[in-house]
């Protein structure tokens, strides 16, 4: 017998009922152990499970990549290989392209060359060519621009060939007219521009004369606001206005702004009264005759290139010196386009001159007319 002692209170407990519990409670405790490591087993073994599913289906998808990739390049077909039939037309075409390019500029030059015999050379080029020609040494390149025809986009391609830009894309215009740092003909000695003249790739552009001078008007004077944030017109827009304007107003003659189409053409066709005013080479020769720019009776021009051609030029030019790779020729939209080659706009502006003075507008530029070869338009009497 086993006496107990609780809270005051004795009880007793048989040794065999003791014995008893002790066996049961051992009983109990390897039920339990197994129970744990049944439990232990189940774990480990949904562990593998979960592990082994991942793998195949990380194994699956990686199957179908590899399937995937090789049904694309099943589906791409393998580069085409050039035959040799295509190749040959291929070079045909850029001969036949290169000759007839070369006929045409022969054409325009035996043209000119016939005009000069009523334009006798000068003695030298003149001092104000001389500054009108960009040269780029690099390139063995001479090149006569002439405002308002296109000339932005030559100097994009010059400025890139001289190594001042690595690409025509995004120089605008006047970047390329305030910051080009090409050389003019005119910073060479004498014995370098002789050279230069010898040896170099000489060229120019032009345009239809009267068209080019609308295109003038239109840009530099009937533009208000551009006009008002380019000084350098200023001086021309005052003295139109004076010279040619009826009873102008104060605030007129004060910023020369709104000068009329007919009141230009007056300026343009008035020489002696051109001279007060235009005393340097800035500016006025957006207007000057072509043929006074270039000189090109005195300088012997590898290439005339036309405005109205000049995609065809430019390619036939570039391909000429060997660069259509490096630059292109961009769309007139890079540059300050007035569409005045338009057969609506040209009505529209020359049917507001009276003979008399669409006759003096044809007798300043006809030179320009004869020298490169175009028509005289039917609205001239």
């Amino acid at each position: 017998m086993l006496r107990s002692f609780d809270a005051g209170y004795t009880y007793s407990i048989p040794f065999r009922s003791l014995g008893q519990i002790c066996k049961m409670r051992i009983r109990m405790s390897r039920s339990l152990s197994r129970m744990i490591g049944a439990c232990i087993l189940a774990i480990a073994f949904l562990s593998m499970w979960e592990l082994y599913y991942h793998m195949s289906m990380n194994d699956e998808a990686t199957v179908d990549v590899q399937k995937q990739s090789l049904n694309q390049i099943r589906v791409q077909p393998p580069a085409k290989k050039k035959t040799m039939e295509e190749m040959q037309k291929a070079q045909s075409s850029h001969l036949d392209f290169m000759k007839e390019q070369a006929e045409i500029q022969r054409n325009r030059r035996r043209l000119l060359d016939n005009a000069c015999a009523d334009i006798p050379p000068d003695d030298e080029i003149p001092m104000y060519t001389k500054r009108h020609i960009y040269v780029v040494d690099q390139y063995k390149i001479a090149y006569c621009f002439v405002p308002k025809v296109g000339c932005s986009n030559w100097k994009r391609i010059l400025m890139v060939l001289n190594g001042d830009r690595d690409s025509v894309d995004g120089l605008t215009s006047n970047e390329v007219h305030l910051h080009a740092k090409m050389k003019f003909l005119s910073d060479y000695d004498e014995d370098q521009q002789e050279q230069i003249l010898k040896k170099y790739h000489w060229f120019f552009v032009v345009r239809e004369p009267i068209k080019r001078a609308l295109s003038v008007y239109r840009n530099k004077f009937e533009n208000y606001e551009y006009f008002l944030s380019n000084k350098y017109f200023h001086r021309f827009g005052k003295e139109i206005i004076k010279k040619w304007r009826k009873n102008p107003s104060k605030e007129a003659l004060e910023s020369g702004a709104n000068a009329t189409w007919p009141e230009f053409v007056d300026y343009l066709t008035h020489p002696d009264e051109r001279e007060k005013v235009e005393k340097d080479t800035h500016f006025s020769d957006h207007w000057r005759e072509m043929y006074k720019i270039c000189s090109p009776c005195t300088v012997n021009y590898d290439f005339i290139g036309k405005l109205e051609t000049v995609q065809t030029d430019a390619k036939y030019l570039l391909k000429t010196w060997g660069v259509e790779g490096k630059v292109s020729y961009l769309s007139s939209d890079t540059s300050r386009p007035t569409n005045s080659s338009s057969h609506a706009t040209y009505d529209k502006y020359f049917g507001k001159l009276g003979k008399q003075e669409l006759t003096r507008l044809w007798d300043l530029y006809k030179p320009d007319y004869a020298l490169f070869n175009y028509t005289k338009p039917e609205i001239i009497p």
